[in-house]
């Protein structure tokens, strides 16, 4: 009996065109990278500054998350 394995190994990068790039929220790899530090160190406060800043909310959440009832997660459940 032998495994499938694939023989195909895609190394070629393709960079998006100057115009396309200048509009990304996110600058560069450098700066995804401290993105992901900032989530990881804390994500609740990762997770809140984010939703405030790009959601319109009919009333502010005060919790972010709950975690209580895991696996079921609730998300500004109050907001």
């Amino acid at each position: 009996m032998s495994a499938i394995e694939s023989v195909l190994q895609e190394k070629r990068v393709f960079a998006p065109p100057a115009e396309f790039a200048a509009q990304a929220t996110i600058s560069g790899m450098a700066a995804y990278q401290a993105l992901m530090a900032e989530a990881e160190q804390d994500y609740e406060g990762f997770w809140a500054k984010l939703a405030r800043e790009t959601l319109a909310w009919n009333k502010p959440f005060t919790k972010v998350l709950d975690e209580t009832r895991a696996p079921f997660y609730t998300w500004f459940e109050d907001g």
